[in-house]
């Protein structure tokens, strides 16, 4: 198969991203798929060094917190994540690059008959996320990496990623997403994502409420895992930016400057991603890194500075243009909404804030909602897939908390009307849904740190 081949047979896949978690394929969620998937690639997940992350939020920074860092060691690095914005090849990184169309199709060669004959073997067919996991799962094999950074995309217990045996596993910031499969309580859902805990592998888990950290002992100690609960590092303040203060033409990184110690030496650092909450990330990934040791050897301890001050992490309140300000998010639930508003009062200041929304069909919208409380305007829209909620459903289940709204399917045509609505010194924030950031990259509307990876 040539790419576009590739990306045709991975799209007939099931794709519960795209379309959603149907109930047919809930009720088959297990690893026995996945698991002879890579019995028949040879086992590849056994050959590999992994760091294997679950939780609800700030997954996907923490992992690519601790491939910067391992990188800016000179370690050899593979990072999985998911889900990606425009292209697959960003969920596969070596080295802190996408691997390339080439390499997708060939990956695809060699996975399909795999996929093919577990489907004739009677059971489940993987899914496009299992088939991709085993893609990145061999080419992290085949190049021989030093530290592969495995994040899960559902869950923990019963996610495709979870078929590795990690040398060090991370448990993030816990929260409701996903309830229909995790459960509708707190220690349900932190059940399934201690789920990636392994007997005798040491576990490194974010701040979470008292009885959830205790679930967490008592999962690690019937496993015989040592248990780290990560603190956050100290946050340094900051004034936040109005418009008079960038010339234009200059694009300020938003960030934060923290402060820490890493293997018994302090340091301080501008860490590119904003808010509090990725200041408790970065000390989730500075505990990680502390006890990690690639090779039987522990990390130098100037290495997570600068790993932290070079960590590249699309979409998380990373501002695209100035005059007016517009800034693109991946907030997707009320928790990640709130810490998205915080950060945005912490850094800017402007008139008017014009959010352009969208969202997929299982999430909390009215809660979402109820933390746009400030918002001046909200233009509400739709991504092109079957899993996003219809603007209709979205308008019908949010009016009541939003403060002035206008309903727009297109995502181009919704930034357009914000576009137009906004001054020089008002605030346009697109978030809500992934799918929408990467309709609008896509079609050429917004620019991103994505051009960089």
């Amino acid at each position: 198969m040539d790419y576009a081949q590739a990306a045709e047979w991975l799209e007939r896949l099931t794709n519960p991203e795209r379309t959603g978690l149907g109930r047919r394929f809930r009720k088959r969620m297990n690893l026995d798929a996945t698991r002879r998937l890579m019995e028949l690639l040879g086992n590849p997940h056994e050959r590999i060094h992994v760091v294997h992350v679950a939780g609800t939020k700030g997954k996907g920074s923490v992992s690519a917190m601790i491939e910067s860092t391992c990188r800016v060691a000179g370690l050899r690095t593979g990072l999985f994540t998911s889900p990606h914005l425009v292209s697959w090849r960003e969920r596969i990184r070596i080295d802190g690059r996408p691997i390339s169309e080439a390499q997708i199709a060939a990956l695809a060669d060699e996975v399909r008959p795999a996929v093919e004959q577990v489907e004739q073997e009677g059971l489940r067919g993987p899914s496009f996320f299992e088939a991709l996991t085993a893609m990145g799962i061999l080419a992290f094999e085949r190049e021989g990496l030093d530290v592969c950074v495995l994040e899960t995309g559902l869950g923990g217990r019963l996610d495709a990623t979870n078929v590795v045996t990690p040398e060090l596993s991370v448990i993030t910031t816990l929260g409701y997403d996903h309830t229909r499969v995790l459960g509708n309580t707190l220690p349900q859902i932190a059940r399934e994502k201690a789920g990636i805990i392994k007997p005798g592998v040491p576990v490194v888990v974010a701040p979470q409420p008292e009885s959830i950290e205790r679930l967490m002992r008592d999962v690690t100690q019937t496993a015989g895992a040592p248990l780290h609960l990560a603190r956050p590092f100290t946050l340094r303040p900051s004034e936040p930016l109005a418009p008079e203060d960038v010339a234009p033409g200059d694009l300020p990184v938003l960030g934060e400057r923290l402060a820490g110690s890493f293997r018994g030496f302090p340091f301080e650092a501008h860490l590119p991603l904003s808010g509090a909450h990725q200041v408790l990330n970065a000390g989730v990934a500075g505990l990680a890194c502390e006890l990690l040791r690639p090779g039987g050897r522990p990390l130098p301890p100037g290495v997570l500075k600068e790993g932290l001050e070079q960590v590249r992490w699309p979409a998380r309140v990373e501002l695209i243009a100035t005059h007016p300000w517009e800034v693109i998010d991946s907030a997707h639930n009320q928790p990640s909404m709130r810490a998205l508003m915080q950060a945005l009062r912490r850094h800017l200041r402007w008139d008017r804030l014009i959010v352009v929304l969208g969202s997929s069909k299982d999430k909390p919208v009215e809660a979402i909602a109820q933390e746009l409380a400030e918002a001046d305007h909200v233009v509400l829209t739709e991504a092109a897939l079957s899993r996003a909620m219809p603007v209709e459903t979205l308008e019908e289940r949010t009016e009541c908390y939003l403060r002035s709204y206008e309903a727009i399917i297109s995502p181009v045509e919704a930034l357009c009307r914000a576009r137009e609505l906004a001054g020089p010194r008002d605030l346009i924030c697109i978030t809500g849904s992934i799918f929408v950031l990467g309709d609008l990259l896509e079609a050429g509307e917004i620019g991103s740190l994505l051009a960089e990876i």
